[in-house]
């Protein structure tokens, strides 16, 4: 049996369907024969409110919107996971609902068209690159409700891991360990959270004494990552002067560098130490197992759903950045 509209139950039942919905709601102003009667007509009958359709009557929404632009996740499965889950927990919790978006590039001009359709209450954008910044302060200034996770921009809310001081830990446990050369793979000058590591990179050589050496940074120009580590270890390993120790923006990188390594017939450690970023699962189980420097990435994605259901409830924003501790984790690879 096909679920009843509102319409056709009031019709059914011979009343107004402002009365079959103040049942629905537990309305006090409601007969207690008519309540009966709706009641047992509903136990008999499925009822699935359009939820669609009632936001659009009372002018609220209460769904938050996810937008994940590829370029930004990198396949890496487990973030997805852990963020979606850090989004949903603070949904529930004051009662809305999260709705993902996927966009190949960063569309703030299909983000606006969601809001003012009303489908969407606002948005946390997930990995917004430089490029972008423009577009996000655009939908700020139309009054979009917005908050950036895993990325950060001056005058917008934003929720990030401290990767200046993450690739800072990184950088001088290398050194600590008695690393003298090391290189950093970077990945796209665009992404901001590579950036900000490669910014603590430079101040723990600085720190240290250490000039920084150019060859030493390997940057991926295009969008193919199938052989991007593959490359950028066989150009250091070509210097005069290779790296003895690998900084990578990221574990699936480290990963893969890691791969590259064996495949040109050095060990790890005792050739080239290698330590990532992110603490992605199943990097222990990796021969050998992978040092790297932890984000709590489910917390972040909590606080910038809370954060975004604050700014809607208030109906204005109020800056309330945080940037989150890393904590670095030391295994055999460094």
């Amino acid at each position: 049996m096909s679920p009843r509209t509102l319409k056709k139950i009031a019709k059914e039942l011979k009343v107004s369907r402002t009365t079959v919905a103040r049942v629905l709601r537990n309305d006090k102003y409601v007969s207690e024969k008519i309540r009966t009667l709706v009641l047992n007509y509903l136990k008999r009958n499925p009822y699935i409110p359009n939820i669609h359709s009632g936001m659009l009557f009372s002018g609220k929404t209460n769904i938050l919107g996810l937008v994940f632009p590829g370029d930004a996740l990198f396949g890496m499965e487990f973030f997805t996971r852990e963020i979606i889950s850090g989004v949903n927990r603070a949904a529930e919790k004051d009662g809305y609902r999260l709705m993902l978006f996927t966009q190949d590039r960063f569309n703030s001009l299909e983000c606006l068209k969601l809001y003012m359709s009303r489908l969407v209450t606002g948005f946390i954008l997930l990995g917004i690159g430089k490029n972008n910044f423009k577009n996000v302060l655009e939908l700020k200034r139309k009054k979009v409700p917005l908050v950036l996770l895993c990325s950060h921009i001056r005058s917008v809310s934003s929720f990030d891991c401290d990767n200046v001081k993450g690739g800072y830990l990184a950088t001088k446990h290398l050194l600590g360990s008695g690393r003298k050369r090391i290189a950093f793979i970077h990945g796209h000058k665009n992404w901001v959270d590579a950036e900000d590591r490669f910014k603590g990179y430079k101040k723990a050589l600085k720190e240290a004494g250490r000039q920084l050496i150019k060859e030493y940074v390997q940057y991926n120009y295009s969008h193919n990552y199938l052989d991007y580590e593959r490359i950028a270890i066989e150009k250091l390993l070509t210097l005069k002067e290779p790296p003895d120790a690998v900084f990578a923006a990221n574990d699936r990188i480290a990963l893969a560098a890691m791969s590259a390594i064996k495949k040109a017939g050095r060990k790890i450690p005792q050739d080239i130490a290698v330590i990532g970023f992110d603490n992605m699962p199943g990097c222990e189980n990796f021969f050998p197992p992978l040092s790297t420097v932890a984000q709590p990435i489910k917390d972040m994605a909590f606080t910038a759903s809370g954060s975004l259901i604050k700014i809607v409830s208030l109906g204005k924003e109020k800056d309330c950045s945080r940037f989150f501790k890393p904590q670095l984790v030391i295994r055999q690879s460094a």
